[in-house]
């Protein structure tokens, strides 16, 4: 008997990106939302889907860190809200957990269910393309016929994150905690750019072995630049690393079965049907899902 199969979403990165989208309308960007997150489960084949969202305040990386994302103006969460809203009344089941964002909710339910089903995450964030490594799939959404095979998402294999980011999954956290990521104001160390981090992450092959041989190598190493600063890296590291530990309001696959949602009128996703080595698409009805995303 085949295992269950459910679709985690990012419902953040997917609800930004049909505000964006949507320019603001939010019926529209409701409806996109829908057609996204039908249009991957249909791809896939999944038979249950959960949408993990952020939750309103502060997390424990302000806490942490109080100048963690403190540029961000909150124009895009009131934006997202209303999508949310019209997306939880469809009966698509809703996750946020206070001092939490929705990555860490993502990697917690992942954890609760991978034992138990075929896990896939989606999201339009490169973030969660840590767990690549850990025996589970990880995509994006890319648009209609834009992925393999004429699907509308990009499945992400260690080989394609070991080419876009210069290491392999399992390192990603340690990457961004070293050259740091403007967007999420994470300072990372200073005069270390993202080449000379790569670099050291491929010599070293962890963050822990860079940071001890930062202490014996020779001044003129590259390495040397990290001595001193390990109490700041590692600090930075528990800002870029995702929690799997969240405590998750009781959930269980019956409660998430992707049959039970009620699909707004004019969400229907296009369905990706492979003939003869041809991918044909059959059309369910026009929407905002062919409009072209931004990169």
């Amino acid at each position: 008997m085949a295992l269950p199969h459910v679709l985690i979403i990012d419902a953040q990165s997917l609800a930004a990106r049909a505000a964006h989208v949507a320019a603001g309308d939010a019926v529209a960007g409701s409806r996109l939302w829908c057609q996204m997150a039908r249009g991957a489960a249909l791809d896939i084949g999944a038979t249950h889907l959960i949408a993990a969202w952020d939750h309103d305040g502060p997390t424990f990386r302000h806490t942490l860190f109080p100048s963690y994302k403190h540029r961000r103006t909150g124009n895009m969460r009131t934006r997202v809200a209303p999508i949310r809203l019209s997306v939880e009344s469809t009966g698509v089941v809703s996750v946020s957990v206070p001092g939490f964002e929705g990555d860490d909710s993502v990697a917690s339910l992942m954890a609760n269910f991978r034992a138990d089903a075929q896990v896939t995450l989606l999201s339009n964030d490169s973030d969660l393309l840590q767990f690549v490594d850990d025996g589970v799939d990880v995509a994006t959404y890319v648009g209609v016929g834009k992925g393999p095979r004429g699907m509308r998402i990009k499945p992400w294999s260690r080989t394609d994150v070991l080419e876009k980011h210069g290491v392999l999954p399992a390192l990603l956290p340690a990457l961004r905690a070293l050259s740091g990521e403007d967007g999420d104001d994470i300072p990372g160390v200073a005069h270390i750019g993202k080449g000379t981090v790569v670099k050291l992450l491929r010599r070293w092959q962890s963050l822990e072995k860079a940071l001890e041989g930062s202490e014996y190598v020779s001044h003129r190493d590259l390495t040397a630049r990290l001595a001193g600063q390990h109490d700041h890296v590692r600090l930075m590291l528990q800002l870029t690393t995702i929690r799997q530990d969240v405590p998750l309001p009781p959930l269980t696959l019956t409660d998430c079965l992707l049959e039970a949602i009620s699909w707004p009128d004019g969400s229907h996703a296009r369905k990706a049907t492979a003939s003869s080595g041809a991918v044909t698409k059959v059309a369910a009805g026009p929407g905002l899902e062919d409009v072209p995303f931004p990169e």
